[in-house]
């Protein structure tokens, strides 16, 4: 048993302790209980029955409804599986206070109560549950904390219950009775803290330590065999992190993933080895290009720009006087259909630069066939270059110092423009 039993259930490979064979009751749970007004929020089902077995290596998705009291009719929102085997399914919506509801977009007045509904078709007993969650809609200047109180209790589920993964669960009790060693559980709990599987106080104490204390080791072991509650076992991931034991610095990812990928080196198939360093690397760097950016919501697509000088965006002016953009944008897909960003050439493309007067066309990007397709719950990054003009309808890109410029999206499903603050 080594680091890759705990990572590999992100990446997809098929582990079939991931099911349970029994059913289990599901739970529900708003990511905040107040919300702001004009904002997305994320709402998680947790329930391992709704992992497909016949579709074992495809996250999957099923819908919940949602409403609130300004929009009693509500509606239907899909939520997705956040990997093949975490029995955790992540939706969201829009709270809006103005407009109409529709898609995924809920109205709701400063104030109001919103709700969601899930049925619960796996009860153990072959019944169904109709399971209920609900948040507050902020009222600015107020505290909410009255308007909470008056929220049935059954309502307000405990978020820490209800994040961390089954396939967690095993692992912690292989490391409890031995079958993973201290540093092959320490790295793996790291990576997963890392790409935000799971979520713990990161706030580290001045004096560090080197030693696990028994009684961590312990909790992972009770809580595995279900004898204390995963609250119990991340008290006890929290204490590993306040004293330095796991590390969460920005400078230990490197350091980890190094580890991680070394453990592809036993796959004796090269494509398999090189896919399995692939993926570890990609979510790695996912995960590490989304908390340095800035997030930009259009529709079921939320843009990820970190900056100029982070993650290959660069400007700079060439020996000839050209100015040269290099953008890196990562695209995720928050909804429940295969979404495709389109661009065929500089004059027939949704994604520009824009200096308040005047648009810029690319030199280059890696937009294959003229799109770029992205699956539910996933994200890509893509690479546009400004700068010479390469004809087919394009132009050159002109730096004036005293100008704002954008990078523009303007698809199908929405439109937003991204300051790209050059300097």
């Amino acid at each position: 048993m080594n680091i890759l039993a705990i990572v590999v259930p992100l990446l997809a490979l098929s582990f079939p302790f991931a099911f349970a064979e029994s059913s289990n009751i599901g739970s529900m749970y708003w990511k905040q209980e107040i919300i702001s007004p004009n904002s997305f929020v994320d709402i998680y089902v947790h329930d391992d029955d709704m992992n497909k077995k016949e579709y074992p290596n495809f996250a999957d998705k099923f819908t919940i409804y949602v409403w609130s009291d300004s929009s009693p009719s509500g509606l239907e929102i899909p939520v997705v599986e956040t990997g093949v085997y975490s029995g955790i399914f992540k939706g969201r919506v829009f709270i809006a206070d103005s407009g109409d509801t529709a898609k995924n977009r809920l109205v709701s007045m400063p104030g109001d109560t919103v709700y969601a509904k899930y049925v619960d078709f796996t009860m153990p007993d072959g019944s169904t549950s109709d399971i209920f969650s609900a948040a507050i809609v902020k009222i600015s200047g107020q505290n909410m904390n009255p308007l909470l109180d008056e929220i049935d209790p059954n309502f307000r589920m405990s978020k820490s219950a209800e994040t961390v993964p089954a396939w967690v669960k095993n692992n912690a009790g292989w490391w409890a009775d031995g079958s993973i060693d201290d540093a092959s559980f320490v790295h793996g709990i790291q990576f997963l803290i890392k790409t935000n599987v799971l979520e713990v106080d990161s706030t580290t104490s001045s004096e560090k330590n080197d030693e696990i204390p028994p009684w961590v080791k312990n909790n992972a072991g009770w809580w595995a065999e279900g004898q204390i509650t995963e609250s119990d076992f991340l008290s006890g991931i929290n204490h590993l992190v306040k004293n330095g034991i796991i590390s969460v610095s920005q400078n230990s990812i490197e350091s980890v993933s190094d580890s991680i990928v070394s453990e592809c080196e036993s796959i004796k198939s090269n494509y398999k080895r090189l896919n399995c360093e692939k993926e570890i690397k990609q979510n790695l760097e996912s995960a590490e290009f989304k908390k340095s950016s800035d997030a930009y919501p259009v529709g079921s697509i939320t843009y990820y720009y970190p900056g100029i000088g982070n993650f290959g965006n660069e400007f700079e002016i060439s020996s000839s006087g050209q100015a040269m953009l290099r953008l890196r944008i990562l695209a995720e897909n928050n909804g429940s259909e295969v979404v495709s960003l389109k661009c065929t050439g500089p004059s027939i493309c949704n994604y520009d630069v824009w200096d308040g007067s005047k648009s810029f066309k690319y030199a280059g990007m890696d937009f294959v066939s003229g799109q770029i397709p992205i699956n539910p719950g996933t994200s890509i990054i893509f690479n546009m270059m400004f700068g010479p003009n390469i004809g087919y309808g394009g132009n050159q890109f002109l730096y004036d110092p005293s100008k704002n410029y954008d990078f523009r999206v303007d698809e199908s499903f929405g439109n937003v423009e991204i300051p790209l603050k050059i300097e």
